[in-house]
């Protein structure tokens, strides 16, 4: 194994971690709001910037459509989101927050801006926003695979 090889294994282990940890956080800020899990939180803030579909919400999440459905349905039940019917086509289903979503997703980046800001504090903007772009850029790559 050479060099990049392992460097390679060191970050894909290190996001692991990182991901592990950051569940961890967010397991803890979702009870307090009363979502059951931290993909409830990210589809709640997903749906922030507006009504998506079920198709939509699963491509922008990557959780598969039979998970989607069944996490929809939790939350529905949870009066966090409601679902209606595209006006242009009956066969796909839109996904809107209500207000009790709304409002747990705004004490969520209450709680959320805090641990960033602890957890974030030891790098510097630019450093932040070079992560960032890497992150997105294999994000990115990932999804072509």
């Amino acid at each position: 194994m050479d060099k990049n090889d392992h460097l390679h294994g060191n970050i894909v282990m290190n996001i692991f971690r990182c991901s592990n940890l950051l569940e961890r956080i967010g397991r803890k800020h979702v009870a307090k709001v009363g979502l059951t899990s931290v993909h409830q939180w990210f589809i709640l803030s997903t749906l922030s910037n507006g009504d998506l579909s079920l198709k939509q919400l699963g491509k922008n999440t990557h959780v598969t459509k039979q998970n989607m459905t069944g996490m929809i349905e939790r939350l529905k039940q949870s009066q966090y989101v409601t679902t209606y019917e595209a006006q242009e086509d009956r066969r796909i289903t839109l996904v809107q927050l209500t207000d009790k979503g709304k409002q747990a997703l705004a004490e969520l980046d209450q709680l959320g801006t805090l641990t960033d800001l602890a957890s974030l504090e030891c790098m510097r903007f630019d450093e932040l926003a070079s992560l960032n772009g890497c992150l997105l850029k294999l994000i990115e790559n990932m999804n072509d695979e």
